[in-house]
């Protein structure tokens, strides 16, 4: 069983016309994943408390967020407050939905890894990837695996937890000198905290499983985690606007089920996020086709 938190005033963390950054692509991708053969709960998410938001933010950057100080053309915060703590308050109701019977829990209005702890950057306001981590760990998960598949590197989860080794993180993205956010994601930064795979826009998609599918399992070996929590931005799709790399269905099919199988052979839980894809309607399809391999694979 599959949970799926998912409410309509989700689609209100929504940036307008001629953004990219549009949340009708969560309710499709909710849409594609319901009329399919995944079995799934549907359960409404909540709010964040401004004392869970303050498990990575500063009092004064969510004070600002409240007032509408800040923010970017590229990431508008104006009247965005209670849509941001909603987002946040969806991934903590994944992780909080979480019991032995339902282990794949879904929140694809989330995954907003680019936001610092007083800094909205990259479509990105509060990050609840980093929170949903650190709430994970209050509710007994005492190591998390973050692994990140977004075209651009986690660079605010990175940046969250580079000295915390009881987190490790994962990113696996467009070489960052050719991709947002630019500066990090070209190496290990803390060889007990993360692991960079950059892609280079010139690598075939074989080149790049063979890199990423040897190397991961490894790494799960090595961290053994409680829980693993998957940014699955698909903006690394070959026609989709923000990419560069040549990445398919077999990509995403294929880390799916790797993951998967790593998932039910060690019997921790999986908390999947959103994140990137900017190309309609296969955003949405890709979503249905990592849910439903994680699913059949943890079921088998």
């Amino acid at each position: 069983m599959v949970n799926i938190v998912w409410g309509e005033k989700l689609i209100e963390y929504d940036f307008g016309e001629g953004h990219p950054l549009r949340s009708i692509r969560c309710k499709k991708g909710v849409d594609e994943i319901l009329k399919s053969d995944t079995d799934y709960n549907l359960i409404n998410p909540r709010y964040a408390t401004e004392e869970e938001l303050l498990l990575f933010h500063t009092k004064d950057y969510i004070k600002s967020i409240k007032n509408n100080i800040g923010g970017s053309s590229e990431t508008p915060i104006k009247d965005m407050y209670n849509p941001a703590r909603l987002s946040v308050g969806a991934t903590l109701t994944v992780v909080e939905s979480i019991d032995e019977n339902n282990r794949i829990s879904v929140n694809l209005c989330g995954g907003w890894h680019h936001a610092f702890e007083n800094q909205a950057r990259g479509f990105c306001i509060f990050n609840d990837v980093v929170i949903g981590a650190k709430y994970s760990q209050k509710k007994g998960y005492k190591k998390v695996m973050i692994i990140d598949w977004d075209v651009h590197h986690g660079d605010g989860t990175q940046r969250a937890f580079l000295n915390d080794d009881s987190v490790y993180t994962i990113s696996i993205h467009q070489d960052p000198s050719t991709q947002y956010p630019y500066l990090t994601g070209y190496t290990r930064e803390n060889t007990k905290t993360n692991l960079n795979i950059p892609i280079s826009p010139d690598e075939t998609e074989q080149e790049i499983m063979t890199k990423v599918l040897s190397t991961i399992p490894n790494e799960i070996r090595f961290f053994k985690p409680d829980i693993l929590i998957i940014q699955m931005g698909v903006d690394g799709y070959k026609y989709d606007p923000m990419s560069s790399i040549d990445l398919s269905e077999r990509f995403y099919e294929s880390i799916s089920v790797v993951l998967s199988r790593c998932a039910k052979k060690n019997r921790f839980p999986v908390v999947l996020l959103g994140g990137g894809g900017f190309y309609f309607p296969k955003t949405a399809e890709l979503w249905k086709l990592i849910v439903e391999t994680f699913e059949k694979n943890i079921k088998e």
